[in-house]
């Protein structure tokens, strides 16, 4: 990954998203969780902004496959990912120019439909 996008801001308002519509994560987690949350967060942006330096969507789509594996290895399924993913769609907006957050947002609605098809062959396979 070449540049990194952060923007605290973003960061923090995904996380009070998540944490506002999830209390038990924090019961949970604790302040733990909300960091560890923040991570995930900037772990998605740094692949979007790889994404869109490489202006190849595979990139993320390869990073939402691979975050998947590793988050049902450990007992979490794609809803996590997707309600993560739909909650930084419209947060994006305000912070970057109308270009690049087309290409983000096409990516984490790919990344979703990616995400909604392996849930679907999933539940075929059971």
């Amino acid at each position: 990954m070449n540049q990194q996008f952060s923007n605290d801001a973003l960061l923090d308002k995904i996380v009070e998203e998540i944490f506002n519509a999830y209390p038990s994560l924090y019961e949970r987690y604790g302040e733990n969780g909300k960091k560890r949350t923040r991570e995930d967060n900037q772990h998605h942006l740094d692949y979007l902004q790889s994404a869109y330096e490489a202006d190849d969507s595979k990139l993320f789509v390869d990073y939402t496959v691979w975050l998947h594996e590793l988050l049902s290895a450990r007992g979490m399924n794609e809803k996590i990912i997707i309600d993560n993913y739909e909650r930084l769609i419209p947060l994006l907006k305000d912070h970057m120019d109308k270009e690049k957050y087309d290409f983000f947002k096409a990516c984490l609605v790919e990344g979703i439909q990616v995400l909604i098809a392996e849930k679907k062959k999933d539940e075929e396979d059971n």
